[in-house]
């Protein structure tokens, strides 16, 4: 899920040795607020769109046996079998959100770890039973620990984020969301000796383009999507031990994704599987970290997930999943928690 850290590599022994190097580790921590900052916003990213996916996601059909409501694979929509999604007095519909996140990056000169916490709420309104349209507020907060400097990263973030959903047929929807972010950053180096403080700023937009398929208690919802992003952080004066002056940076991701998730529907749960493929077009280089080494720079990975929907009333509903998000990414471990909880009025 998050990028391999686009940096060059200062040795231990090194960090004091001039202040050219000194700034070199410098602007090291810089980026690497970068990737775990993209990290945190894809995070969001995924929570408006594990929200409004299935707003508008047609139902699929009359379920034999009760199997649950055709929509209930929707969060934002527990519906009849059957019913549209605007069926009802229930227009309104409030929802909040929560992940937490483990990064572990291994690659030698390279190494952190740490966790990255996001809470996203919104407030959408059915206008008809094809369309919703609404708002979501996040904040985030990134902890590491930056083994090759010795030091940390910590980051406040808050993000707002219009969002829309259209009914496309009796089986397809799309959805888009676009947002921006202001962040604070806080960062230290040569074990707290050196500190320094500077603020970013992020915008995203993202589509995608989903599916809901019942066969009996089966369900299938695929979906393919497309996530653009990009923060620029400002140039900073670092205070303390070879302290140093650190220049602006920029850290752009574009990723393609598709795949789905595989249910089977009870009458109020439906525990499903996921798997999501990766593929990212857009990037920041990958940059020489000494011995002909270079960080790693795949351009392919995967999400596999495990879940669980709850439809138990046509008010309340949510969902509860973990996943791994770092299939086929180079010494790099990410994994997630996620709870939801919707509310119609």
């Amino acid at each position: 899920m998050i990028r391999k850290l686009a940096f060059g590599f200062i040795g231990f022994g090194q960090l004091a040795a001039t202040p050219a190097m000194a700034s070199d580790v410098a602007g090291t921590n810089t980026q690497a607020a970068g990737a775990g900052s993209t990290q945190s916003a894809q995070a969001t990213v995924g929570l408006i769109g594990g929200a409004i996916g299935g707003a508008v996601s047609p139902s699929a059909g009359p379920t034999p046996g009760g199997a649950g409501p055709a929509g209930a694979t929707s969060f934002l929509k527990t519906r009849d079998s059957g019913l549209s999604g605007g069926a009802g007095d229930k227009r309104f519909g409030a929802w909040l959100q929560g992940v937490y996140t483990s990064i572990d990056n291994s690659q030698a000169g390279l190494q952190f770890d740490g966790n990255v916490y996001n809470l996203v709420g919104g407030l959408d309104y059915m206008v008809n039973d094809k369309v919703v349209v609404g708002l979501a507020l996040g904040y985030e907060a990134l902890d590491l620990t930056t083994v090759y400097s010795r030091g940390t990263i910590e980051s406040e973030g808050f993000t707002v984020a219009p969002y829309v959903g259209f009914a496309l047929n009796k089986t397809w929807s799309i959805d888009a969301t676009a947002g921006y972010t202001w962040l604070s950053y806080d960062t230290t180096r040569n074990l707290n000796a050196t500190r320094g403080t500077f603020d970013a700023e992020r915008w995203f937009a993202a589509a995608n383009l989903n599916a809901n398929y019942a066969f009996g208690r089966v369900r299938v919802l695929p979906k393919i999507g497309v996530l653009y992003l990009e923060e620029e952080a400002d140039a900073y004066r670092e205070t303390g031990t070879n302290a140093t002056s650190v220049a602006s940076t920029t850290t752009k991701l574009g990723r393609l994704y598709a795949g789905g998730r595989v249910g089977y529907a009870f009458d109020s749960v439906m525990p499903y599987a996921k798997v999501i493929g990766e593929y990212d077009f857009e990037k920041n280089a990958a940059v020489s970290i000494g011995n002909g080494r270079f960080s790693n720079d795949d351009e392919v990975g995967a999400q596999l997930g495990l879940g669980l929907d709850f439809y138990g009333s046509n008010t309340v509903s949510g969902n509860v999943e973990a996943a791994y998000l770092s299939a086929g990414r180079s010494d790099l471990e990410v994994w997630s928690a996620t709870a939801r909880l919707r509310l119609k009025f």
